[in-house]
């Protein structure tokens, strides 16, 4: 048994509930969300039309796109803005702005494809810091994901942060490298792209 999962078992039987207040990046995790179908793309707007995911969400919205990465949650991979397409499955995650259109966090193409290994989970209170790592509990209570300095941890519009910073309360996609029987199950990672907006 690898010295560092050795450390973060001990960790979790010995401080389960220990939360620990991270440094570094700030984020805003009040941002909606709509799931649907891409309608038309021109210029640098996309229009998805299907349903909220969240209180303030619009079932038929028009995104600016701007920087916003673009994934396939099938594959996992970065996509251009020319997978766009009309009839193409989408998930984007934006905010509004004053008398502009809504912009762009983040959009997902194939969000629901039931071979895509990939999840959406939110950070629970339960939550411990160890060195080069971090482990949460998920809010639904269905996940321990363990995040290392190993595991790519993007934030749109920011780039890659750390371990350390993340914190109860940001939502994230999640692509599987492992995942175990157990409940909760356990998860290591390879990618988190974090669903949110820089303060």
């Amino acid at each position: 048994m690898k010295k560092r999962t050795l450390i973060i078992i001990l960790a979790l039987i010995l401080f389960p509930n220990l939360t620990a207040k991270a440094a570094g990046v700030t984020f805003e995790t009040e941002i909606d969300e709509t799931i649907g179908i891409i309608e038309s793309y021109r210029g640098d707007f996309v229009r998805i039309s299907g349903e909220a995911l969240t209180y303030g969400g619009l079932d038929d919205v028009t995104v600016q796109v701007g920087e916003a990465p673009i994934y396939n949650l099938v594959t996992g991979l970065p996509a251009t803005v020319r997978s766009l397409k009309p009839g193409t499955e989408a998930r984007s995650a934006y905010f509004m702005q004053a008398g502009k259109h809504p912009q762009a966090v983040a959009i997902w193409l194939n969000p629901s494809h039931e071979d895509a290994a990939v999840f959406s989970t939110t950070v629970s209170d339960n939550i411990y810091y160890g060195p080069d790592y971090t482990v949460f509990l998920s809010a639904d209570g269905r996940y321990r994901i363990t995040l290392t300095v190993d595991t790519f941890i993007y934030v749109p519009g920011y780039g890659e942060v750390y371990p350390e910073d993340v914190v109860p309360g940001q939502e994230f996609f999640v692509w599987v490298d492992m995942i175990t029987a157990s409940s909760p199950a356990l998860v290591y990672p390879s990618k988190v792209v974090c669903i949110c907006q820089l303060q």
